[in-house]
């Protein structure tokens, strides 16, 4: 049982499946990588300076494939009531969000994982299991927002670009390191030092934009607390902080409560 949204991970393995180099545009990508990282640009929806080296068609390319894999691994769920309670609250969550105006697609997955996803091409995944624990439309708009939050913050770009960079990084310090035991410390440094924290930064910055937008769409962003408590008690053990892709459920929900109160939305 998964106590976490998935956030990306779906076209993180998609983009893993094509060539790196292919995607950086040809033979010279170490170099390329050296030469953009110095080099950031500005989100302008969240003000936040963000390293991005993959091609935004290539991007939508592997969102296409690995949608098309996900439909063909996983039926849809035949509640058509349930198919629609979840696109109305997604079409209001991306409304909000100034999204309106681009392609979304809302499938309900006949799974019993309490999870969902979404590609950066606005295909929304929403399994069985968590729309059952949903009590409330809030709860949705919760799930929907966080992962309107996720495209809007060019989240999937990042971290591939990230992941890009490190790899290639670690293959030239490899050239200078002849022990593959120390190859594989250097690779579990990056990991726990880099990627790690940076998808427990993508999850946190989700979740507030994602209140954000559900606030925005008429929900009541208080509802995401018993919602993320809902999703803690269901998820039985899970890795210390540190070396988890998501933040810790007690300081998730913290950092929400804290974000809340200082928006006059609370008390909670």
């Amino acid at each position: 049982m998964c106590q976490h949204l998935c956030g990306n991970d779906a076209v993180h393995s998609a983009l893993h499946a094509i060539d790196r180099r292919k995607l950086l545009g040809g033979a010279a990508a170490t170099a390329a990588v050296l030469a953009a990282a110095a080099c950031t640009t500005v989100n302008p929806d969240t003000g936040r300076e963000q390293f991005i080296i993959i091609d935004e068609s290539q991007l939508q390319q592997a969102s296409l494939q690995a949608w098309a894999q996900m439909r063909q691994q996983v039926p849809p769920w035949n509640n058509a009531a349930a198919q629609r309670r979840v696109e109305t609250v997604g079409r209001r969550v991306v409304q909000a969000a100034g999204r309106g105006n681009q392609n979304w697609e809302f499938v309900l997955f006949d799974s019993p994982q309490k999870n969902a996803f979404v590609l950066p091409g606005g295909q929304v995944g929403f399994y069985r299991g968590l729309y059952q624990i949903s009590e409330r439309d809030d709860w949705i708009a919760t799930v929907l927002g966080h992962e309107t939050g996720h495209v809007i913050g060019r989240h999937a770009a990042e971290r591939y670009s990230r992941d890009m960079a490190t790899q290639i990084g670690l293959e030239v310090v490899g050239t200078q390191v002849n022990s593959q035991l120390a190859m594989a410390a250097l690779g579990l440094g990056a990991q726990v030092g880099v990627s790690l924290p940076f998808s427990r930064e993508q999850e946190s910055e989700a979740d507030i934009l994602g209140i954000q937008y559900m606030q925005r769409a008429g929900y009541d962003p208080k509802q995401s607390i018993p919602f993320w408590q809902a999703m803690q008690a269901g998820g039985g053990a899970r890795q210390p902080e540190f070396l988890s892709t998501h933040p810790d459920p007690d300081n998730r929900i913290q950092r929400l409560r804290n974000y809340i109160n200082e928006q006059g939305w609370g008390p909670v």
